[in-house]
Order: C-alpha cells, then sequence, then structure tokens
C-alpha cells in the first residue's frame, strides 16, 4: 500500500518501521509480510533518480585513490539495486569466524534468499571445489533478468496489506532516551513527522546507515552510548588489474577436467573465464586475507603480429619453444582482474563532515586505505599463480611492477562494494550491532545490510546482505 499522507498514522498502527527500500529493507519487509506484520518502509526518493540526489549522497573521500561515492549510491526506490550487475555469490565459512553470527544459522534462509533474488540455477547451485594446492574454484550465480528489486517488487508492495511504503520522505534522526527509540523524526515534502513504532530497521545502505547513526547520535546524547564505534571499519572491495598472461587452451581443458573442475562452467557461464581464491591454508601460512582472481580469457589471432610479440617478449623461451612443437592457434590470452578482501580496520571510518545536504543533515567524511598487508596478499597471490603456470607447463604470467613496489596502486576501480561501519559483534567496544542485529545498549532499534559485515571476505555482498535481512525478520517475528 502506498501512503501519500502520514499525519493519520497512530501511534501503534505499525509493529515496525523500516528506514530504506533498497534489498535489505524490502527481503525485512516481506519477510513480516508473510506472518500478517504491518510494515512501514520509508524510502527517501521516489520511483525514478533524482538529479539533485546527489546533494545527499556525496562526501569527502580522503583517500590515496578512491571513486565518487555519490556513483554508487541510489537515492530511490530499490536502493543501489538500480545500479546492481546481479551478481551473486556464497562468503566463505571462515570468514564467520569473527562474526557473532555463525555461517549455518544465517545459512538457513538460503532457500528463502535464493527465492528474493531470483537466482537460477540451470546447471549446479553454488560450490567451491579444489583447483590447486593453494586454490580453489568457485562460481558466481545471476539474479534473474538482474534483479532490480524497483522492477520486481513495486507492484507487490503497492497491492500489499502489511507493507505500507512511503517515497519522498526522508528520515532525519532517532529521537528517545533510556535505551530505547521513541520515534523517528523525517520530513515529506515540507512536512515534518514524528512517526512511532515497537520496533526500528534502519536498512538505508553502506554508507548512509552510519551517516544517519552517527547523526542520531550527535543530536539525542541520552539515546546513544558514546563508545559506540559508528562509522569504524568501514571495507570495500578494491578491484584492479595487474596482469596478463598466456595459456595453452588445450593443456587448460584437460587440466580441469582431471582435477575434476568444472570445465562446463567454463563454457556456459556467459563469461570465458575462471574464477579462483586462495585456500584457507594457504593464507594462514601466510598470514594473507582473501581475493578473488577474475582470469578472463579472450583468444587472439594466431595471425595477430603483435601479439606474437608481445608473447615472446613476456616469454621468448616458452615462445621458442612452443612454435617449434606446438600449433600457436592452441595460444590463448587472458588478463587477470583481483577482486581484493580488505581487513577492518579502526582508521578506515566514516565520519560527520562539515558540509551539509539541503536538509541540514551533516554529509560524510571518508578515510580510506590499502594497507600493505593486502598489497603482499596481492603480490603473493600473483606470484603463486605464476609459479602454478610454469609448474604445469600451462603458460606465464606478466605482472605489473607497481604489485612489488606497492606504490600507486591502480585500484580505482573499487567495486563499490560498501562495508562495515555498524559492524557486527559481541563487544560493543569494536562493534555496534549484535549476533540479531540489534544495536548495543538500544532495546527496540536494528541494523541490517552490508553496514553490519564484520569482515568483507572477497565476494558480492548482495546475497549475504538478504540473507541477513531474512534472519533478521525471523528475530522480529519471534518478538512482536
Amino acid at each position: 500500500m502506498i501512503l501519500n499522507d502520514l499525519s493519520n498514522i497512530n501511534d501503534d498502527f505499525f509493529p515496525v518501521i523500516i528506514i530504506g527500500s533498497g534489498p535489505a529493507g524490502i527481503s525485512t519487509a516481506l519477510k513480516l509480510e508473510e506472518s500478517n506484520i504491518k510494515t512501514l518502509l520509508i524510502e527517501a526518493g521516489n520511483l525514478e533518480l533524482d538529479p539533485d540526489s546527489e546533494d545527499f549522497l556525496k562526501g569527502n573521500v580522503i583517500a590515496e585513490d578512491y571513486y565518487d561515492i555519490s556513483t554508487r549510491r541510489a537515492r530511490m526506490f530499490g536502493g543501489t539495486s538500480n545500479l546492481w550487475g546481479g551478481h551473486c555469490n556464497k562468503f566463505e565459512r571462515d570468514q564467520f569466524d569473527s562474526w557473532p553470527i555463525s555461517y549455518d544459522k544465517l545459512h538457513n534462509f538460503e532457500e528463502q534468499a535464493k527465492k528474493v533474488l531470483g537466482l537460477k540455477f540451470y546447471h549446479t547451485d553454488f560450490y567451491v571445489k579444489k583447483f590447486s594446492e593453494d586454490f580453489n574454484q568457485y562460481n558466481t550465480r545471476f539474479s534473474d533478468k538482474f534483479r532490480n528489486f524497483k522492477d520486481v517488487y513495486y507492484d507487490r508492495v503497492k497491492n500489499s496489506k502489511f507493507i505500507h511504503l512511503s517515497l519522498d520522505t526522508t528520515f532525519l534522526y532517532f529521537e528517545g532516551k533510556e535505551k530505547k527509540v521513541s520515534s523517528i523524526y523525517c520530513k515529506k515534502k515540507s512536512n515534518f513527522y514524528s512517526l512511532k513504532a515497537k520496533y526500528y530497521v534502519l536498512a538505508a545502505g553502506g554508507i548512509e546507515n552510519s551517516r544517519l547513526l552517527l547523526w542520531s547520535q550527535e543530536k539525542n546524547k541520552k539515546l546513544f552510548n558514546n563508545d559506540l564505534p559508528i562509522g569504524k571499519y568501514y571495507m570495500d572491495h578494491p578491484f584492479y588489474e595487474p596482469a596478463e598472461g598466456f595459456v595453452k587452451y588445450s593443456k587448460v581443458a584437460k587440466y580441469l577436467n582431471e582435477t575434476k573442475g568444472s570445465s562446463r562452467e567454463f563454457y556456459v557461464d556467459c563469461y570465458n573465464r575462471i574464477l579462483l581464491f586462495p585456500n584457507l591454508k594457504f593464507r594462514k601460512e601466510r598470514d594473507l586475507d582473501s581475493l578473488t582472481f577474475y582470469i578472463n580469457f579472450k583468444h587472439e589471432s594466431a595471425a595477430n603480429e603483435s601479439y606474437i610479440k608481445k608473447i615472446a617478449c613476456m616469454s621468448p623461451n616458452f615462445m621458442k619453444n612452443f612454435l617449434l612443437k606446438e600449433n600457436i592457434q592452441d595460444l590463448i590470452n587472458f588478463k587477470v582482474g583481483i577482486n581484493q578482501e580488505q581487513e577492518p580496520e579502526i582508521n578506515n571510518k566514516i565520519t560527520l563532515s562539515n558540509d551539509l545536504d539541503p536538509y541540514g543533515t551533516p554529509l560524510i567524511d571518508l578515510t580510506w586505505k590499502m594497507s600493505d598487508k593486502m598489497k603482499r596478499c596481492a603480490k603473493e597471490n600473483l606470484v603463486r599463480l605464476g609459479k602454478f603456470l610454469v609448474d604445469q607447463d600451462m603458460g606465464r604470467i606478466s605482472i605489473d611492477e607497481y604489485i612489488f613496489s606497492y606504490k600507486n596502486f591502480k585500484s580505482k576501480l573499487n567495486a563499490g562494494h560498501q562495508m562495515g561501519g555498524t559492524c557486527a559483534g559481541k563487544d560493543k567496544l569494536n562493534s555496534v550491532v549484535d549476533k540479531n542485529l540489534k544495536v548495543h545498549s538500544i532495546d527496540n532499534l536494528f541494523v541490517t545490510g552490508s553496514s553490519v559485515f564484520a569482515t568483507g571476505g572477497h565476494g558480492n555482498p548482495t546475497y549475504t546482505i538478504v540473507l541477513l535481512s531474512l534472519k533478521l525478520a525471523d528475530h522480529l517475528k519471534k518478538i512482536i
């Protein structure tokens, strides 16, 4: 149901108010709808992106190399699903070692998450398989038609008896005291409202969750614990292409078949690529975090003289021996993209800026930096990949110089996976929410979305966001 007027809402009409209509907020509302629980879903934007929305989303980025954060956020119904490419994959089990939420309990909601995301498995479900002694192979799946939550769920929400949607409604801050939120203060058109519910869910996005909590903390010292590390431990996935090389196609296909790797995926995934990540043993022995290698293959014509010269320059002995014995048509080249895990560090953070948005709420200052550990991780994994190709007589790799110097890391193509800032944990000194995503020291306020990630892993976050939101809704059902 669409609400155009908020003036006649009774105080106890909605058990739950959800702030934000992206994948996190909609998933929570859909799950509560199953139990006939009324929710008010408020969205700051409308059905289309307002050109002026950038004035609410921009911020000052303090970083060596980073993107314009306003381009990776969407102030409209459906949130960042409007910008999303549909990629889904699971976090590794060991990522949850530092979470207060167990892998198994979270993944009890897998079948529901697949349904919400419209995931179709034509040949196989998510998998992780051993590729070599150091690397595992995995796959991604794509949401049906790159599922845009606006296109899929707006009509359902509009016709729902239990989900009530108010568009063009900007949340400003939480009101309350003594460990309890009493209402939210928001603006719709030119009117201001204090809206009340029993429970409140903040699902406004990876950066916006921190911004709104920080401003609420500033506005209401009696409600928030000042020691909560709101905005801290911010993470992203640096993405860059630091290497290229060539392989013998026949050798790759044979290796995948003999090692029981999913050679079929190589042909039918719409991308000629293999996805690899370092296994837990390799990472633990070297004190490394994780990453994804996107090994993207492209066949170049043997008649391409510049291509032949490039290979000869890269590895003259290999090329000389190859030309004497084998067919040049068997060579294919590849590029290596890296999607890299970033460990949570306290100095990577979101803070309030002196600059204000059009409604007087501070914008943000974002401090972000790649650590030397991350750079070492990239180097050691690339070197090991190169060694694997040599050992298997499969091909060769050329790695860009900056990987070894640690200077001028070309990470501006960050994935835009804004994570952390309201991290989940057991200790209120280094986390903001608990295992049920309830804000520490506040009885009726919950946060969901990528901002609660305690670690970022190397995978795309949307699948895990939906799992968390469904788990939160299941918890709310039990306490309402």
